[in-house]
């Protein structure tokens, strides 16, 4: 249970760094940024800066802290779990970045 939970910290620490840098970085002047983007590339809502950039660090801290303390889950599932939420956490910076 140790390397699960050692797995999700590390996963969580990951998340709030990027978006403690995405924070100074990216678009510092706005005080809103893009959730969600339609096909055309435009953005359909926003949320207000520190709730954008906050988001995934703690959905991240509600859900792998509880993944890793179910037995069922070995810690590869966890390191799965944590790889897709930094992926999808940094397509989104990425996104963001892009708008500028």
């Amino acid at each position: 249970m140790i390397v699960p939970l050692t797995m999700a910290l590390a996963g969580i620490a990951v998340l709030a760094t990027m978006s403690a840098i995405a924070y100074r970085r990216i678009a510092p002047g706005k005080s809103r940024l893009a959730m969600q983007w339609n096909l055309r590339g435009e953005p359909t809502w926003s949320l207000p800066r520190p709730l954008t950039l906050g988001f995934t660090p703690v959905l991240a801290s509600i859900a792998l802290p509880l993944l890793a303390m179910t037995r069922a889950v070995d810690a590869w599932v966890i390191a799965s779990v944590a790889a897709a939420l930094i992926l999808g956490h940094a397509l989104h910076l990425f996104l963001l970045a892009r708008l500028r």
